[in-house]
Formats: structure tokens, C-alpha cells, sequence
């Protein structure tokens, strides 16, 4: 179960759902999610590591992910083909007690992988990361939006 996909739906506005959450990765669908919504889905492996925000500001976009009890060490961030960008890692086991008797056993542990595509005008050469308190946090500034390139051709 591990290796199967689960798919998680947006819960942003319209614009920013249909930009984020193009399919990330073909394949990355889901039982009916989504369906008839207009908003796509990313792809998550690994349980319930890596949920996230993205926040659009006027001249940037900021994603925060959820990471507790991973190390920075073990968090690998990459922005691929198609401004997708995707967050993997692995939250270790903590040792075992010897003779220790469990009486409750929820916390997940292992690799996890978290991909989504980016706003098409996110700077993604110029992204920042930080990782504080077990919150992951980016910064991608924006492009400048793209010149008119419209020309009036005179007819003779």
C-alpha cells in the first residue's frame, strides 16, 4: 500500500487549484476526485507527511509543508520539467526500548513524497527554502508578467 499513490484535492481558490494542481506526474488520479470540479489533483506517496499551503502574495508564492519529527537532513526539495515541484524524505523510527510495552502505537514513520506543479509564473530559479519547527517553508517570487507583443500590421 505503501508504493500506491493517494490523492489529496486542492482547497484553494479556482484559479490557484486549476495552476497548483495540474496532474503532477501521469497517473495522478484519483476514484472520482476532483471529478466535474475543475480542480486537478497531486500526487502524495508515503502517507500523511507533506501536507501543504500555497499562499499567492502579490509579488510571490509561498508553500508551507508539514514535516514533524523529520530532519532537514533527510528532506530533498526539486523543482522538475513542468515547474512541478516535489518534496521527499524520510521520517526515521525512533529507537526501540527493549522490554518497552507499547500500549499505543499511531505515530507513521518512512519515505514520503509529495509532488505538485507550480503557477507557470513562479520564478522557480530563484526559489528559497527553510526548514523550522518541523515546517518546511518556500519562497518563489514572481515573473514579471510577459510584455504585450501584439503589432498593428498596416495593410496595402
Amino acid at each position: 500500500m505503501e508504493d500506491e499513490p493517494q490523492v489529496l484535492i486542492a482547497d484553494f481558490t479556482p484559479r490557484v487549484a486549476r495552476d497548483v494542481f495540474a496532474p503532477a506526474a501521469a497517473g495522478a488520479t484519483g476514484a472520482g476526485a476532483g471529478a466535474g470540479t475543475g480542480v486537478e489533483v497531486s500526487r502524495v506517496r508515503g502517507g500523511t507527511f507533506g501536507r501543504l499551503d500555497l499562499i499567492e502574495t502579490d509579488g510571490s508564492y509561498i508553500v508551507h509543508s508539514d514535516l514533524p519529527g523529520v530532519a532537514k537532513e533527510n528532506v530533498s526539495v526539486s523543482i522538475g520539467e513542468g515547474n512541478v515541484l516535489t518534496i521527499a524524505g524520510e521520517r526515521k523510527r525512533n529507537s526501540e526500548t527493549k522490554d518497552a510495552h507499547r500500549h499505543i502505537f499511531e505515530r507513521s514513520y518512512g519515505r514520503f513524497e509529495r509532488s505538485v506543479r507550480l503557477p507557470e509564473d513562479a520564478d522557480v530559479g530563484k526559489v528559497q527554502a527553510k526548514m523550522a519547527d518541523g515546517v518546511l517553508e518556500l519562497s518563489l517570487p514572481k515573473l514579471p508578467p510577459p510584455e504585450n507583443r501584439t503589432r498593428t500590421i498596416t495593410i496595402q
